[in-house]
């Protein structure tokens, strides 16, 4: 399929530190793509230049085929950004903040309130337009922030954690919306809410400390990485002794000690019974094993880097 975003060879400096550094890739139009990975990562960098907000040093970024830094009119014109804060002007009312954003897309005012009113339907936030930003909570700001983004009908959103503050409710109304425009724009989105990024992708792109390390399905980047299983041990006492020798077993992967459990992930299910035997003369309690998603995944795959 036909990318709507293009990479090539993407790099940025920041403050001496780089935080986005050789990113090649191409995102498909009309699909979902959620980016993952610690605070640090550079996600929040990656949107900006994505959006033409921040400029990189290295690379380029394409967007509908055209270099964004060389072309910032047309391609201002298809691309949505979200940022994680709101960025309202506190002197004007939502409604007058959003007709304002319309506007300098040369949209008719007439066309700008009519989308105004829809979309405040449909986030439920019809009876706040007229109020201020500093009156509403962070949640509902969140919400006709979305608003914002949507109210030139772009192609492309980059949207930088935008259920964050979010009720459950909430969160629903939102992708509900974006799902509901899959095949017809393309969503890049960040996360913190990794049972969101699971169920709400059509493809993942996990970044540690500005390089991409995993992208594909969830379903694909688990069966590359070969089956893992994670397990706890309830102890009613872990002494350091037989912790220590514990996690000196070649079979764990990222073992840990959360209190009195023992926290570790395996290739194999046999593997519980070897640390059960070492662990045999001690005060075990119970042991649980837990499915492997999204969370496990980033971890492990973090963990193979410094290895």
């Amino acid at each position: 399929m036909e990318a709507s975003v293009s990479l090539k060879k993407l790099g940025k400096v920041l403050n001496d530190r780089t935080v986005l550094s050789g990113l090649s890739f191409g995102i498909e139009r009309g699909s979902m793509t959620v980016i993952v990975g610690d605070n640090d990562a550079g996600k929040s960098t990656l949107l900006k230049v994505i959006a033409g907000i921040a400029k990189p040093e290295f690379g380029n970024v394409f967007v509908n085929g055209l270099d964004v830094q060389l072309r910032k009119n047309e391609t201002s014109t298809v691309v949505g950004y979200m940022p994680q804060s709101p960025d309202f002007d506190r002197q004007l009312t939502i409604r007058q903040n959003l007709t304002f954003h319309g506007m300098l897309y040369g949209l008719d005012k007439d066309v700008v309130r009519r989308r105004v009113r829809k979309l405040a339907h449909t986030f439920e936030v019809l009876d706040y337009l007229d109020d201020f930003p500093e009156s509403l909570s962070r949640g509902f700001l969140k919400r006709t922030m979305l608003i914002k983004v949507l109210i030139h009908d772009p192609e492309i959103l980059l949207l930088d954690e935008p259920t964050t503050s979010l009720d459950i409710r909430s969160r629903y109304i939102v992708w509900n919306y974006l799902l509901s425009k899959k095949g017809s724009k393309t969503v890049i989105f960040t996360t913190q809410y990794i049972e969101e990024a699971e169920r709400i992708h059509d493809r993942i792109v996990i970044m540690h400390h500005g390089k991409v390390i995993l992208d594909g399905t969830l379903d694909k980047l688990l069966s590359d990485t070969g089956e893992l299983h994670h397990f706890q041990i309830h102890f009613e006492l872990l002494p350091d002794e037989l912790y220590n020798n514990l996690i000196k077993l070649t079979t764990l992967v990222n073992p840990s000690k959360i209190g009195k459990i023992f926290d570790f992930y395996a290739r194999e299910r046999k593997v519980l019974f070897d640390v059960i035997k070492m662990a045999i003369g001690s005060d075990l309690v119970d042991y649980r094993a837990d499915k492997v998603g999204l969370e496990t995944l980033i971890l492990t795959s973090r963990e193979r880097l410094h290895e």
